[in-house]
């Protein structure tokens, strides 16, 4: 049997070169792409915090100027006076001790020791709500008292009370806090309470104890 003779592999000696010339360019491209990103990282983290601390700068002089705004819009007056007309044309006067209108919302009125007087059509003296604080929506005619609320309806009834919600428009007056009521026809202690548009009907709701006071007891 005759065996083939083996042909010589003539190219191989010749590959060898070439492919370690492809690898070792292969090799610096790659550390070059290592280098550009050791230095673009860095680089790229530190843009990053700057922006996110620019963020934060003009953020906090948005909020100072927003504050500069709303304080240089803000009212303060001493011995305020509001006059107006509800919803039936009766004349209304509040007056304040010290007030402060907001300098967002110019219509939002903070007061301090107010007192509003209403006009009374069925009593011989106009009525009277005071408190110690008080919030006045100038647009709406909204009043809203705290502290020592005491509601005279101008026929000797006199009412006390910690909270009290007036809506001047439609002249009415509810409280959600507990109330005690004192007048010529006794004494009423009750949760709540509300006053019609007249005045001439208050409402107590919740544990309601009355004392009536006989003839005998008014003379």
């Amino acid at each position: 049997m005759n065996a083939a003779a083996a042909e010589p592999d003539t190219d191989a000696p010749a590959a060898r070169p070439g492919a370690r010339r492809a690898s070792l360019a292969h090799w610096r491209r790659r550390s070059q792409r290592i280098r550009v990103l050791r230095r673009a990282l860095p680089a790229a983290m530190g843009l990053l915090v700057a922006m996110l601390l620019g963020w934060v700068g003009v953020r906090a002089v948005l909020t100072a100027l927003n504050a500069a705004s709303g304080a240089a819009g803000t009212v303060h007056m001493s011995n305020a006076r509001f006059h107006g007309r509800d919803g039936h044309d009766r004349s209304f006067v509040l007056v304040a001790k010290e007030a402060t209108r907001d300098g967002t919302d110019p219509n939002k009125v903070t007061l301090v020791l107010p007192d509003l007087t209403l006009a009374n059509e069925t009593g011989p003296q106009p009525r009277r709500v005071t408190g110690r604080n008080g919030l006045y929506f100038d647009d709406t005619k909204m009043l809203y008292m705290s502290g020592h609320v005491v509601f005279d309806d101008g026929a000797g009834n006199r009412f006390v009370s910690e909270h009290a919600e007036i809506n001047i428009q439609q002249d009415t007056i509810r409280g959600d806090t507990a109330v005690t009521g004192d007048g010529p026809m006794g004494h009423v202690d009750a949760q709540t309470y509300s006053v019609d548009s007249k005045g001439d009907h208050v409402v107590f709701v919740g544990q309601v104890h009355t004392h009536l006071v006989n003839q005998q007891e008014q003379r």
